[in-house]
């Protein structure tokens, strides 16, 4: 039986087929078309948390023999895939936490889902990428790096255009939060599929997080929203997987509509972030901001609860400090 007979069939794949379905994806000798059909059913089979870290682990190996570590390093990144349009949420909350000193190694990419990816935002900020021998480095002066995706594993450039070729989120969605080149400590993950929560929890276990927490927002988001209660799966190698909601009037936060969060051009995004930070903008994009940043410093254990997050994220933009995080990685000296 191929592969591709494997997975039309549902059939759970092993470690063997995993890496099998990868060489075939960055093989020359396959055509779009064929890959397309292998992404394609890979995709409808449902993944399950095997298939996942198998994955996972094959497109960290196709790089790196072992990755780099930091102490204490986290990542705050979505899979996209939401079809919401929001504006760089989570790329503007790493900024926030960064500036609280915890070592933010966020991994991102240019846009495939949407109008305006983390890399193609932070063009408009005027903030270069880091090369992966660099991070460290980085992380000690300025606390923050952001990874390009495509720089850190240039065999995702090979995948890029069959993955334009398909609509709909794909596996890869997945994938991109999780082989950060970085045995990250700490995470926060955004899910455009709650139904793929359980299983990502797994794999961020399995990884090696100490702490991590899986997200979907209300009404669909891959970050935590405004709009009612969000889905929380909360990963600890001491306390095991537990799942809640929250809400962001529970912190005193503002109720507002999906589309109040929307984004545009990496421009357009690019003004949005920057007035989150100098504190032009009160508006509920500055609360969701503050919410994502606030799930983040309780994941990396820089606050005792959520609430506590809520309230350190508002005093890192209100005195300025997030905003001098992102001058510092401009070069700016503050």
């Amino acid at each position: 039986m191929t592969l591709l007979q494997k997975m039309m069939t549902y059939q759970s794949l092993t470690k063997v087929d995993i890496d099998e379905f990868m060489n075939k994806m960055l093989s020359s000798e396959m055509t779009d078309k064929e890959k397309l059909a292998l992404l394609v059913a890979f995709t409808m089979k449902k993944e399950t948390p095997e298939e996942l870290y198998y994955l996972a682990q094959s497109l960290i190996h196709s790089t790196y023999e072992s990755q780099y570590e930091y102490p204490d390093a986290m990542c705050v990144c979505g899979t996209g895939g939401d079809g919401s349009n929001s504006f760089n949420i989570s790329t503007t909350a790493s900024f926030v936490v960064a500036s609280a000193g915890v070592p933010v190694i966020k991994h991102g990419n240019k846009s495939i889902t949407s109008k305006s990816g983390s890399t193609d935002l932070l063009e408009e900020l005027d903030v270069a990428s880091t090369p992966v021998d660099n991070v460290k480095q980085r992380v000690q002066e300025t606390r923050l790096a952001f990874i390009s995706a495509t720089e850190a594993y240039p065999v995702m450039k090979h995948l890029q255009a069959v993955r334009r070729m398909v609509p709909t989120p794909t596996v890869f969605n997945i994938m991109g939060p999780l082989i950060n080149p970085f045995a990250l400590d700490y995470q926060v993950m955004g899910v455009y599929d709650d139904s793929k929560m359980e299983d990502i929890a797994k794999v961020l276990q399995h990884l090696g997080r100490k702490k991590a927490l899986v997200v979907h927002g209300a009404n669909g988001m891959d970050e935590a929203s405004l709009s009612g209660d969000n889905q929380i799966i909360e990963v600890s190698q001491e306390l095991g997987i537990r799942r809640y909601t929250i809400n962001a009037q529970d912190y005193g936060l503002r109720y507002a509509d999906d589309k109040a969060l929307e984004g545009g051009t990496p421009e357009e995004n690019a003004l949005i972030t920057l007035n989150i930070l100098t504190g032009k903008d009160q508006s509920a994009r500055r609360d969701v901001v503050i919410l994502n940043a606030a799930l983040a410093l309780y994941a990396a254990q820089k606050v005792a609860s959520i609430q506590d997050g809520v309230i350190k994220a508002a005093e890192l933009i209100d005195s300025g400090q997030a905003y001098q995080q992102y001058q510092v990685l401009r070069g700016v000296k503050v």
